[in-house]
């Protein structure tokens, strides 16, 4: 195969924007599409190889397999356990558990699968993975896993007629990937099948590279490198991604490829030595990226990293690339050092370390919570940076709690609700980014266990999206399904809690554990001076709330955020009858056995707000929506997401869309009993 130094450089192309997005400059706002333009030329260079054994009649399955684990094995595992050493040293328990199963995405190839199912590519917490980017190396080794064989099935049929079998397959994808992104935005966003068509686009152009050679067009070409740029500086965290929108940067790739021939100004642009020396090292660049930026947000204790930081990061990893690249990537491609069996061996001893470790780590933070819920069971609220907060809940309700006036669920929003808010007694049972799920299994079990006379639950407006996405709940899926099954059949309560007194609560950490806690500098799970409340929490959902590091931000350090948040849980909207059906049928529910019930509507920062106004006015029909519900089940409700409404000020939030204690004192006022 011919060698393109200008396919190199649309490497460099592509991983600058990938990384410039990562380290949070709002210029690369669509810096991610750096990946699809990866896919394409993948599908490129592969199947050009392929085609290229295919006429000769040399090829090998064991072979191409054997030339992907040199690519992409050597320095993949290196910087593996690089990584894992620094979250050994660096990553609290509750992060450090989830790392456990990057892991296992890592070795098994299914990372995307994992991530699908834990995180969204665009919330805040993705920022805190180190081994979020993995993602992508998984699509393309599970499309590799068939597409050899395919080629290799219908090759009988002749390049022409294989050629528009491409066609359509790639065009069905696509058709696919554009319906997800409006029905599963976040399974679209990472599984293959959704993805395909991207590198299928770079398959097509290797076959007509293969009839007609490269066709110099100056105009087709530099074309495609505009749309390229357009894409990474207009796109942003909102557009529908991948969709037809994605059809953008892939043509950009697919016309470059084409019509790109080294006598084009666009091919003498991408073979300049710098494109040409960046696209080389760009695998390892990609690999470097994300860990280095992860363990920077951690260690800094912030999602926004200072411009300064952002730059020497980005360097950093380009640095690093360069090293791994010349003394790792270079090495292993040499035949002669290493043999196909020592690569072999090497790749199966490499994956099956990689694997053991997760395995091992994953579980080291079991029992913690528990442990956690028991040392604490006498405070009202309690929340943790470190621990799965609905395994925390959950493990109260495993405790013999007293019975107490009032409970409160809901988000991170009403996690400062407290007894000397409400007078009497109460327990507050928020998690992160709630949703009805969460709800129907915490009151559903404290109503059941705690006999409560009212119930607050947070009305947040990602409530009844039908795209909101979170599957947070499945961790407390069997609590879950059996409150909803009761609840939909409108049982008097008489139902017993699904927890029993035989419950095993507190449970041996174990050696992993003893290990880490012993190398960890952030391995604590209660603060060093004891007062656990106000211990800094960072959320799932990768916000710092109700500490004095947070309280003391900048007015213009909130500010920052407030186009993030204008978007959380809310890129799209459709409200869903089905979750609508289940918040009725818990109130109906709660209303039979007496228990009055408040929907309580926290507010939004005043400045947000106002672009709520401006620029999504959906937020002002939900409330709308709920003040429906409310007045149609005779149900109070109180507060609103307008601030003014309230009488909240600025200088009464925390960020956006976190009102401090005094702010939300003024809503519950009128239901308070002090």
């Amino acid at each position: 195969m011919q060698y393109r130094s200008e396919i190199d450089g649309l490497r460099a192309v592509a991983v600058l924007p990938v990384i410039l997005f990562h380290a949070g400059f709002s210029w690369f706002s669509g810096g991610y599409v750096g990946v699809d333009v990866f896919f394409v030329i993948s599908g490129y260079l592969i199947t050009s190889i392929l085609i290229e054994d295919l006429d000769r009649k040399k090829f090998s399955l064991i072979k191409f397999y054997e030339r992907r684990a040199r690519r992409i094995l050597p320095a993949l595992s290196f910087v593996v356990f690089v990584t894992t050493i620094f979250a050994w040293l660096l990553l609290n328990p509750f992060e450090f558990q989830k790392y456990g199963n990057s892991l296992i995405g890592v070795a098994t190839f299914t990372s995307n699968i994992i991530f699908w199912r834990s995180t969204g590519y665009f919330d805040e917490s993705s920022e805190l993975n180190p081994l979020l980017h993995t993602w992508s190396l998984a699509v393309e080794e599970q499309y590799y896993v068939f597409f050899p064989i395919f080629l290799a099935l219908f090759w009988k049929l002749g390049r022409n007629r294989l050629f528009w079998l491409i066609i359509a397959a790639t065009m069905l994808s696509l058709i696919l990937s554009e319906w997800g992104s409006k029905n599963y935005p976040s399974a679209n966003f990472y599984l293959a099948p959704t993805r395909a068509w991207e590198i299928l686009a770079g398959s097509a152009a290797a076959f007509i590279i293969k009839n007609k050679g490269e066709i110099k067009h100056e105009g087709l070409s530099f074309m495609g490198l505009a749309l390229i740029v357009f894409s990474i500086f207009y796109f942003d965290e909102q557009t529908p991604f991948p969709s037809l929108y994605a059809v953008v940067p892939v043509l950009g790739v697919f016309l470059i490829i084409i019509y790109g021939s080294k006598e084009t100004l666009t091919a003498r642009i991408l073979s300049s030595k710098a494109f040409v020396g960046i696209g080389l090292i760009s695998y390892s660049a990609y690999l470097w990226h994300q860990p280095i930026f992860a363990f920077s947000r951690n260690l800094l204790g912030d999602i926004e990293l200072p411009a300064t930081i952002a730059i020497s990061l980005s360097a950093l990893s380009l640095i690093l690339a360069y090293f791994s690249w010349k003394f790792i990537e270079n090495p292993f491609r040499n035949k002669i050092i290493f043999t196909p069996k020592v690569i072999f061996w090497a790749s199966s001893a490499s994956l099956t370390v990689i694997l053991g470790i997760g395995l091992a780590q994953r579980n080291v933070v079991d029992g913690l919570e528990a442990e956690m819920a028991y040392t604490l069971t006498d405070s009202d609220y309690v929340y943790f940076s470190n621990i799965d907060e609905r395994e925390f809940a959950a493990s109260r309700l495993k405790l013999n709690l007293p019975s107490t006036e009032t409970i409160v669920m809901g988000s991170s929003r009403m996690m400062q609700v407290s007894s000397n808010m409400l007078g009497g007694s109460s327990i507050n049972f928020s998690v992160s980014g709630a949703s009805i799920h969460d709800d129907v299994a915490f009151i559903g079990e404290s109503v059941s266990q705690l006999a409560p006379s009212r119930v607050l639950i947070s009305a947040d407006p990602w409530l009844l999206n039908k795209f909101h996405g979170k599957t947070a709940w499945k961790s407390v899926d069997e609590l879950y399904h059996y409150w909803d099954s009761v609840i939909d059949s409108q049982n008097n309560g008489t139902s017993k809690p699904f927890f029993e007194d035989s419950e095993t609560l507190v449970s041996n950490p174990g050696w992993v554990w003893s290990i880490y806690e012993n190398v960890n500098a952030n391995g604590s799970l209660s603060s060093s001076n004891g007062n656990h409340e106000l211990t800094a929490k960072k959320s799932s959902d990768g916000f710092h709330i109700y500490d004095k590091n947070y309280i003391s931000k900048e007015k213009e350090e909130i500010r920052k955020g407030f186009d993030r948040l204008l978007s959380y849980a809310m890129v799209q909207y459709e409200k869903s009858e089905k979750l609508e059906s289940k918040l009725i049928s818990l109130i109906s529910w709660l209303k039979d056995q007496d228990i009055e019930v408040h929907l309580v509507l926290s507010p939004y920062h005043p400045e947000l707000y106002s672009m709520m106004e401006l620029e999504k006015p959906i937020f002002l029909s939900i409330e709308n929506e709920f003040r429906r519900i409310s007045e149609s089940l005779g149900v109070n409700i109180a507060g609103s997401y307008n601030p003014e409404n309230i009488g909240c000020v600025s200088e009464e939030f925390y960020d956006g869309m976190h009102p401090k204690s005094d702010c939300m004192s003024k809503i519950l006022s009128p239901i308070s009993t002090n």
